[in-house]
């Protein structure tokens, strides 16, 4: 196949599959690398067809290189290639039997004596991967600039194809993204707080007006570690064993991080991520045979770890706004005290980078991004208040420099029913010792929940960090966003701060999940922490690498009334006891009951605590919402809190697929 400028040009040309009919020089098959054979054909002319059409839909071109076999240079020069229109051939041949091309040059070949008996290439990526996408509809031409002539011809007897084109491909995983902000001791009621009165606009207009609200959502055990292994397990704390947040029972050594939600999405070709807190004295470094112990250590699962050191003998705890220190991939990074050193805005900073990153690396990879900021928890050690008679309602949290001073007055500490509750005699006996808050305490307890509460608007302001990233990388559409928090609060309620116990104030949580296909919408039915995993996986189509106990929310989200769901959970805390503390954390087990319900309890709550009393509390919370007046003694209730132990002994050892069953029969 000649080419000069006199004789015109050969063109490579998409068709479909079924008008390929030159049998003589099939194309290659599809693979990995493939390769579709052109064919010449017309004198002079020489056109050739490749064929596309057996590429699917998650396979996108990520290379594409046109080769030409130069066999024969009569003049040195330049060959250009061009995009030409998809109709040229039928409609613009001049007299000399060439076409009059719309072109758009797009490359050039300058050849030289050296080159003959080579191969030569051209990139041709960008216009293969617009014929793939639909975006054009045009051939590839190649034409001989003034004063050029060579010949273009197969390194294979019989001669014919002059040209190849050679596409690699990558598989287009079509799977959505999914990302998780948790946050830390968030109780629901503040959340609504802030978002009502206009301070988290970012949240709002991004995941809450785009998102399901699940109204009625748990945690089925109020402490930090032992709710995050759930979350990246599915299962209750029974099952995974992490039961407090420190040795011998909990904290990261204590967690089997073996088969997490990480791995399974990892395995399954996503591309994964966490920034901010991972568990409790993560980095300890305290036994150094321990391979979790080391302070680099990062866990299974994750591609990128910027994960947060709660190191108690070097004084590096994660619940500072300042001064802390961060793994970034295996490099202790320590931060400083500094506006830019916001602990939340930096967490902003490396999810961005870690969307960006992503799409960088790999754009075609799904990604999983866990954001774990510490706010609104107390920092430890951190400022501390004046003025407090009791060490307990003396600490606090630092909002960020911009946001301190600007909480609005209307925002002040809420006192329902329940707070400071003056009645204790219907709580257990070691329960009546906690001291009512005194005047002093109250005030304290006031300036912390408004520094709580300010705390957040960093948190929001990540949020919109985090959904301009997607936005800047196109990947919003195609991202699942959950936010939530891996427990509540108590502001003086039962005379109590902290969390732990099973209490309403600190057993509800946020939890809104904005997904692709889904409108804004609103449902009762109960969803627990257990059920996040399972949930994550269902939106990316595998299957949970443990027998988990909880259950995906999708059918929920397809249905907001679906009445094949829960009626009960178990709630439990299976720690040591720790009596002195404020709240005293004495190990229970405790069942609620759902609105669901139709043939048992609706509403209630029952507590059976693992004492030497043998403690018990009842509260119907359709009478009782605020858990005041313990029914576990009045005789009218008997039959009722029958019905719930039967039911609390048998979730309590739930576990290999059985809890769904019990919470639903």
């Amino acid at each position: 196949m000649f080419l000069s400028s006199d004789l015109l040009f050969a063109a490579v040309y998409p068709v479909s599959q079924d008008s390929y009919v030159d049998a003589r020089h099939p194309y290659a098959k599809y693979g990995g690398q493939k390769r579709i054979k052109v064919t010449a054909w017309a004198p002079h002319t020489g056109f050739g067809q490749f064929d596309l059409s057996g590429m699917t839909n998650q396979q996108t071109v990520s290379k594409a290189m046109l080769r030409l076999h130069v066999s024969e240079l009569r003049s040195a020069g330049r060959v250009g290639i061009y995009l030409v229109r998809d109709s040229w051939i039928e409609t613009n041949i001049n007299a000399r039997n060439q076409p009059r091309i719309d072109t758009q040059s797009i490359a050039a070949l300058t050849l030289k004596s050296g080159d003959v008996g080579n191969t030569v290439e051209v990139d041709v990526t960008a216009a293969v991967q617009a014929w793939q996408a639909g975006r054009a509809n045009y051939g590839l031409a190649l034409r001989a600039e003034p004063g050029a002539n060579v010949k273009f011809d197969s390194r294979e007897k019989p001669a014919g194809r002059p040209m190849e084109l050679v596409v690699t491909t990558q598989t287009s995983d079509t799977r959505p993204n999914v990302v998780i902000v948790l946050l830390d001791d968030l109780d629901t009621h503040s959340l609504n707080r802030m978002v009502n009165k206009g301070l988290m606009p970012e949240l709002k207009s991004r995941i809450i007006d785009k998102g399901t609200n699940f109204g009625n959502a748990f945690v089925t055990t109020s402490w930090c570690c032992p709710s995050r292994a759930t979350l990246l397990t599915g299962m209750y704390s029974h099952n995974h064993n992490v039961l407090t947040n420190s040795r011998p029972l909990g904290g990261v050594h204590r967690f089997d991080d073996s088969s997490t939600l990480a791995t399974w999405l990892q395995d399954s070709g996503y591309r994964t991520g966490l920034v901010g807190k991972y568990f409790n004295n993560y980095g300890n470094n305290n036994d150094p045979s321990t391979p979790v112990d080391d302070v680099g250590y990062i866990p299974p699962g994750w591609n990128d770890w910027h994960g947060l050191m709660d190191q108690n003998t070097e004084g590096l705890r994660a619940f500072q706004m300042y001064n802390y220190t961060i793994n970034e991939n295996g490099t202790l990074v320590k931060y400083g005290n500094t506006a830019s050193d916001y602990q939340t805005d930096v967490f902003a900073r490396r999810a961005s980078q870690f969307v960006d990153d992503a799409e960088g690396i790999n754009d075609q990879q799904p990604f999983f991004l866990l954001v774990a900021p510490t706010a609104p928890h107390l920092e430890m050690p951190g400022p501390v208040m004046s003025g407090c008679s009791d060490s307990v309602w003396n600490e606090t949290i630092r909002p960020a420099p911009r946001h301190i001073g600007s909480l609005p007055d209307s925002i002040q500490l809420t006192r329902p029913p329940n707070f400071n509750e003056a009645d204790m005699s219907d709580k257990p006996a070691w329960f009546r010792q906690v001291p009512a808050l005194n005047g002093k305490d109250i005030g304290c307890l006031k300036r912390q929940y408004r520094d709580r509460l300010n705390s957040l608007r960093a948190v929001d302001d990540l949020v919109g960090t985090l959904d301009d990233a997607l936005v800047r990388n196109g990947e919003l559409d195609n991202t699942v966003f959950i936010f939530t928090s891996d427990n509540g609060f108590f502001y003086g309620q039962h005379r109590l701060t902290d969390k732990v116990l099973g209490y309403e104030e600190s057993i509800r949580v946020p939890l809104y999940i904005s997904a692709p296909g889904f409108p804004k919408q609103a449902t009762w039915r109960t969803a627990i922490n257990n059920d996040l995993a399972p949930t994550v996986a269902d939106f990316a189509g595998i299957t949970p690498g443990l027998t988990v106990d909880g259950r995906s929310l999708l059918p929920l989200m397809r249905n907001t009334s679906e009445r094949n769901w829960r009626k009960r959970f178990l709630v439990e805390y299976l720690g040591t006891v720790q009596s002195s503390l404020r709240p005293p954390k004495v190990p229970f087990s405790a069942v609620r009951t759902t609105n669901l319900s139709q043939s048992t309890p609706v509403n209630q709550f029952y507590m059976e605590w693992h004492d030497d009393l043998g403690s018990k509390e009842f509260y119907d919370l359709s009478s009782d919402r605020y858990q005041i007046s313990s029914q576990h003694n009045n005789s009218a209730w008997a039959s009722v809190r029958n019905t719930l132990a039967g039911w609390l002994s048998q979730l309590r050892s739930c576990g290999g697929g059985s809890c769904q069953g019990l919470e639903n029969n």
